[in-house]
Parts: structure tokens; C-alpha cells; sequence
């Protein structure tokens, strides 16, 4: 009886174990994406690898401290040079560390919108595979009634053939038509399991989860409005952001640059051990010796730096001018995507419409078929136009829901 006990414990254990996890909507998949996606997060820890460079520009340079014991000392009216000890510390002019932290601040700005960016693309890919994944389904559905509708067509072939108002070569061709459509449900199968990889890949979670997907999609409606997005492009798009960024970090960079061409200033103090004379006794003898001292380095050669000024002046230039072209390139994908959405829209209605009426055609071909085994050809190609005919709905849909995909991968951020 234990024995027992333990094998059905171990059977549990086995059926939790390799149970596929819960199916997951397409916001539970973003929200996934935005936790667990290895990209995104190695993006983060660049931006704080960037931060960290500010702790290491914004500091003074190392105060020099040297010590010196001459083999030979140097003899003073006080007594001779024993020992030496200096210290000095350099100061770069008013304003430098700051404008350095000012230009890492400037680059971690730049690095943290990539991962606005990325997110952008993240989310389309994920939405453009399980809009993809609820076409397969639907295309699985279309497809699996349309074999019992040829299923039905070959009975009732196969009963024309006994009352000799039809041939055998009607039968085959419906069992030739039936093999393709079966065979097309596997490779159907292959289809979803090479999207549902894709998206478990981005969301980083089990090759076995199930994707969810809703029982219908509701036709996107879309408020469009190609001035107010070129508006909100210029000003907020994190591409754009990232390169106003980069024009801040090369202003940052022309004022670092203007102070390192200013003198540095240099507070230094000298001190020399002084031993006693034996053979006479001066005033103050042995007395040590301190020497305060400032020091000032002037950049004579001013070429390097006026060549900098005018690097980071072509910088801004370039830099501006693919601002621009950034613009003018998502304008033109608006259009392009928006006339990808509209035309999904009229294909959607008129599948639709041309669905309904090859119904009825349908019906009524079928029905002479049935009474008279006369009309087969028509029949057979009816059957097939309804096919493309309803896969041209679903095909439509998904044209639209990409074509809103990607409009919201330039204005959704």
C-alpha cells in the first residue's frame, strides 16, 4: 500500500512538472517583455556603467607628495640638507569638473532613451507575431470547415457515383483537394510554433508557454492625425530626445574643452630638513626650511583645442540634419502605414461581401449537384474561391493590425 502511495505522488509530481504554465495575453507578453527581455536589461546596465564615469571625471587630479635623501647634501648657512619633502596639488580652472560630469550626464541621457527605443521595437515584434499566431488560428478554423464541407461533397459524390450521375474523377479530385487542405493544417502547426518561440524568446519565459489569443480581433480604430504626430515625433520621439542628447553632450564637451584652454593653477608647499653645524653656531642653526609655493600652467599651443571646437561644432551639424532626416523618414512611414491600414480595412469588407454572396452561390450549386450530380466544376471551383474568400477576411485583419502595429511603434511612446 505505501508502495502504492508513492507511485501516484510521483505521477502528480510529474504532471505539475511538465504541464505547459498558463496561457498569457498580449499586455501580459509586453508587460513580460519589459521585466524579463535580456536586451533591455543589458541596455540598463550601460546606462548605470555610463553614470558611474561621472565619480571618475569630477575629481581633482592626485596630489603629488615626493621625499628625497641626497647622497651628497647640499651645505646652507644653517647647516646642511638633510632630507627633502614636497607636496603639491593641481587645481584646473573654475567650471572644468563640472562641464566633465555635464558631458557623462549628457551620454547617460543619450544611452537611457535606447532603452525607449528598443522597447519600441520590442513591442511591435511581439504584437506583429501573436497577431500573426490568431491569423494561423483563424486560417486553422477556416480551413478544418472547409474540409467538412469537401468531407460532405465526397459522400455525396461518392452516392452519384452509384446512381452513375457522376465519375470517379470527381471523387478523386475532392480527395486530391482534401489531402492538400489536411496537409496544410500541419504546416499550419509548424507556422505557430515558430511564432510562439519568437515571442516566448523576447518575453524570456518557457519554450512550452502557451500563448493566449483572444477569440476575435476587433477592427483597429484609429484616430490619425499625420500633423499632430509630426509635432509629437520632433518633440518627444526618444529617437529625436536621444539626438538632442548628443547635441547637449557635444556643447557639454566645447565647454570642457574652452576651460582645459584656460591656465591650471598648481599650490604647492617644499620642506627640507636643515641638521646643525658642529664648527660654528649662527643664529638659528639648523633651523628647517619651508617653501610655500603656487604654480600656473599656461596653454601655449592653442591649435588641439580650436580643432576640438570645430570637430564638435560638425557634430552638432551632423547630428541636426539627422534630427531631420530621422523626421522626415517616420512621416513617410506614417503614410505608407496608414495606407496599409486602410486598404486592410476595404479588403476586410470586401471579402466580406463576396464571402456572403458565394455562400449562396454555393448553396445553390450544391443543391443542384445534389438532385441532378450536374454542375460539379462550378461547385468544386465556388468551394475554393469561399476559401480564399474567408482567409482573405482574416488576411485583411491582419494586414490592418500590422499596419496599427507599426504606426504605434513610431507614436505610442
Amino acid at each position: 500500500m505505501k508502495t502504492v502511495n508513492y507511485i501516484f505522488l510521483f505521477c502528480i509530481i510529474l504532471v505539475f512538472k511538465f504541464e505547459p504554465l498558463n496561457a498569457q495575453t498580449l499586455d501580459s507578453l509586453l508587460q513580460l517583455v519589459v521585466e524579463n527581455n535580456t536586451q533591455l536589461k543589458s541596455i540598463e546596465l550601460e546606462y548605470q556603467s555610463v553614470l558611474e564615469k561621472k565619480n571618475q571625471v569630477n575629481q581633482l587630479p592626485n596630489p603629488q607628495l615626493g621625499v628625497g635623501v641626497p647622497a651628497l647634501r647640499p651645505e646652507t648657512r644653517l647647516g646642511s640638507q638633510m632630507m627633502m619633502v614636497s607636496a603639491s596639488q593641481i587645481f584646473p580652472w573654475f567650471g572644468t569638473l563640472k562641464s566633465k560630469e555635464e558631458v557623462v550626464i549628457s551620454m547617460s541621457k543619450a544611452k537611457y532613451e535606447q532603452i525607449a527605443i528598443v522597447k519600441l521595437d520590442l513591442f511591435y515584434q511581439v504584437k506583429s507575431a501573436y497577431y500573426q499566431l490568431y491569423f494561423l488560428e483563424q486560417k486553422q478554423a477556416i480551413i478544418k470547415d472547409n474540409i467538412k464541407l469537401f468531407e460532405s461533397l465526397e459522400s455525396i459524390s461518392l452516392a452519384k457515383i452509384e446512381s452513375g450521375q457522376a465519375t470517379l474523377a470527381d471523387v478523386l479530385r475532392v480527395q486530391t483537394k482534401l489531402q492538400a487542405l489536411r496537409q496544410q493544417l500541419l504546416m499550419i502547426d509548424n507556422q505557430k510554433l515558430m511564432f510562439e518561440s519568437n515571442i516566448n524568446e523576447l518575453a524570456k519565459q518557457p519554450t512550452n508557454t502557451k500563448i493566449d489569443l483572444v477569440d476575435s480581433l476587433i477592427l483597429p480604430d484609429m484616430e490619425y492625425d499625420l500633423a499632430s504626430f509630426k509635432d509629437k515625433i520632433e518633440n518627444n520621439h526618444p529617437l529625436i530626445t536621444q539626438v538632442n542628447y548628443q547635441i547637449e553632450q557635444s556643447n557639454n564637451a566645447i565647454t570642457v574643452n574652452s576651460n582645459m584652454n584656460k591656465p591650471t593653477i598648481g599650490l604647492g608647499l617644499d620642506y627640507s630638513l636643515v641638521g646643525q653645524r658642529t664648527d660654528a653656531n649662527p643664529m638659528n642653526n639648523g633651523r628647517d626650511i619651508l617653501v610655500p609655493k603656487v604654480m600656473l600652467s599656461i596653454p601655449i599651443y592653442r591649435k588641439s583645442y580650436q580643432a576640438k571646437i570645430e570637430e564638435e561644432k560638425l557634430i552638432q551639424q551632423s547630428l541636426a540634419i539627422k534630427k531631420e532626416t530621422i523626421t522626415d523618414k517616420m512621416i513617410s512611414l506614417l503614410i505608407n502605414y496608414k495606407a496599409d491600414y486602410d486598404n486592410g480595412l476595404l479588403e476586410n469588407s470586401l471579402y466580406q461581401k463576396q464571402s456572403s454572396t458565394m455562400q449562396m452561390a454555393y448553396a445553390i450549386l450544391l443543391s443542384e449537384y445534389s438532385s441532378s450530380g450536374k454542375g460539379f466544376e462550378e461547385l468544386l471551383m465556388v468551394q475554393n474561391q469561399l476559401l480564399d474568400f474567408d482567409l482573405g477576411i482574416y488576411q485583411a485583419e491582419l494586414k490592418a493590425n500590422i499596419a496599427q502595429a507599426n504606426i504605434e511603434r513610431i507614436t505610442k511612446f
